[in-house]
């Protein structure tokens, strides 16, 4: 893979927890526990993303970059690097990813 292939799967990846923190807790009624990346909910939509993207970088690796056997540290590099990614997107603590000024 390229650069811009992996700037095109951060792309998603953060429009993926962008969309997860718009669309979904955004119109909840506000938590006891305010949201941050301790909150039981935002762990598991991270884990659940990872999962998915262990699936999709395994899909990666098998078709697009021809891995015949499995390959598992481009698998959960390329995971553990996507869901961070996702995490800024997810994260409703704005002011801790703003940059600054």
């Amino acid at each position: 893979m390229n650069f811009f292939s992996y700037v095109v799967l951060g792309s998603f990846s953060y429009a993926a927890g962008w969309a997860i923190r718009s669309y979904i807790l955004d119109k909840q009624p506000p938590p006891e526990q305010p949201y941050n990346l301790k909150h039981p909910a935002i762990l598991g939509y991270m884990g659940g993303f990872f999962i998915i993207m262990l699936i999709v970088s395994w899909l990666l690796g098998r078709y697009v970059l021809g891995h015949v056997a499995i390959d598992l540290p481009f698998i959960i590099i390329n995971s553990l690097v996507a869901t961070f990614v996702y995490s800024f997107g997810l994260n409703p603590e704005k002011v801790r990813y703003d940059v600054p000024d």
